[in-house]
Formats: structure tokens, sequence, C-alpha cells
């Protein structure tokens, strides 16, 4: 019996942690492009954590908070910006895309 509880709470455990939106690599890489795309410079990223993850009820993806810092490079010197915000993720096609902030 008890054995069955245990199971039980692991399997609910994993399936609310699963399916909540991007993970950190496909969110850093999202948020890469994003950039990328609205201010033509790709930046890197140190420190970069992606908290919690909202369904979103009034369109498609996941809100989810990220922190961290962005590094871009402009010409020959580097800037750095700390980034905080929440973002909005989708999984178009095989891939997460940013598809609006909040």
């Amino acid at each position: 019996m008890k054995k069955i509880v245990m199971t039980t709470a692991l399997a609910v455990v994993l399936a609310s942690c699963s399916g909540g939106g991007p993970g950190k690599s496909d969110a850093e890489q999202a948020l890469g492009q994003f950039f990328e795309q609205n201010a033509g410079v790709k930046p890197s990223f140190e420190d970069f954590k992606v908290g919690s993850c909202e369904k979103s009820e009034s369109g498609p993806g996941y809100a989810c908070s990220v922190t961290g810092t962005a590094e871009f490079a402009l010409g020959s010197r580097k800037q750095r910006e700390p980034l905080t915000g929440t973002f909005v993720f989708d999984r178009v096609g095989s891939e997460w895309k940013v598809v609006g902030t909040r």
C-alpha cells in the first residue's frame, strides 16, 4: 500500500513539471533569436534562469519569468544589461519562440 501511495505521488509531481513551458536552453535560444530579430544583435546570457511559467489565458503559449544578464557586442565594445521580465513563449513547429512580452 505504501508503495502505491509513493508511486502515485511521484507521478503527480512529474506530471505537474512536464509540459509547462520551455526549459532553460530552449528559452535561452528563443530569447537570443527574439533579440536578434528585433534589435539586430544576438546576445550571450549569464546567470540565465527561467522562473515560473503559466499557461497564457489570453492567447497561445506560456508566460515565463526570466532573469539573468544579457551581453551585447556592439562593434568593438560590449554592453551588459540586466535581464528581468516576463516573456511569452510558444512552440512553433519543433522550436520554442518568443511571441510576446508582459
